[in-house]
């Protein structure tokens, strides 16, 4: 069977797609500044490196959140939806740079030289203003 995509049904197709995308909207999340005001503040809970791979030079760092759910999603429109959405800053050993991690999963760097070393964990929102850091002192044997 071949499939043949006329400009009417693309266009049928995406204001379908743009009509479920408001409603879910609505319906999940997207409130006014008010309802964000009157959200508790977002928190980070940052645990140890995982014991059984630290011995080994990986560091696996689990991590929680509350009062925000940790997405891939960016922008100042992001910013009104609730429950509040963000991502995590992550630098390792005071550098000038650091990178975006975007998932609940655990942190997870190598390639690290044996020795102390210092992750930096900045809890942001979707525009990247900073919302609660913590800072992890670790030792790789």
């Amino acid at each position: 069977m071949k499939l043949r995509l006329t400009v009417s049904f693309c266009l049928s197709i995406t204001l379908a797609g743009l009509s479920i995308g408001t409603t879910y909207a609505d319906d999940h999340g997207a409130h006014s500044g008010a309802a964000i005001s009157a959200e508790p503040a977002a928190a980070l809970l940052v645990e140890a490196p995982l014991a059984a791979p630290l011995a080994r030079g990986l560091v696996v760092v689990p991590f929680h959140t509350s009062h925000l759910k940790v997405v891939p999603v960016y922008g100042a429109a992001a910013l009104a939806v609730v429950p509040r959405i963000g991502h995590l800053h992550v630098s390792v050993d005071h550098s000038s740079w650091h990178w975006l991690h975007s998932s609940d999963e655990p942190i997870v760097i190598q390639g690290l030289s044996h020795g102390t070393h210092q992750l930096t964990l900045e809890l942001v929102d979707a525009n990247h203003h900073q919302l609660a850091v913590r800072e992890l002192d670790f030792t790789i044997p």
